[in-house]
């Protein structure tokens, strides 16, 4: 029984895939139709000429680096002694005494 409920999930989900992609299709072409008659670039294509020519425009300090080099720093090495934090000075009197 529970092989059925699975062997139907599964059946689910490929339809449910194949329902996405076709609908992707399906807007693809209709995409490429209005793009030949109208003479427009679809609005996704313009995004991303836009932020293609938004990083070429970037500066020098933003572009990622190719790597170091194989140059190395070392840092000093500095001791540190741990002491123990002071403790608060002890009073006679609390809050709720009189």
């Amino acid at each position: 029984m529970k092989w059925l409920l699975r062997l139907w999930l599964l059946a689910m989900g490929l339809v449910f895939l194949l329902g996405l992609l076709l609908m992707g299709l399906v807007l693809f072409v209709i995409s490429g139709f209005t793009w030949a008659l109208t003479g427009r670039r679809p609005n996704i294509l313009v995004t991303l000429n836009r932020y293609k020519q938004w990083q070429k425009k970037a500066q020098p300090w933003a572009k990622p680096s190719r790597g170091s080099g194989g140059d190395i720093i070392d840092a000093e090495v500095k001791a540190v002694k741990e002491t123990p934090p002071p403790l608060p000075p002890i009073s006679t009197k609390g809050p709720g005494r009189s």
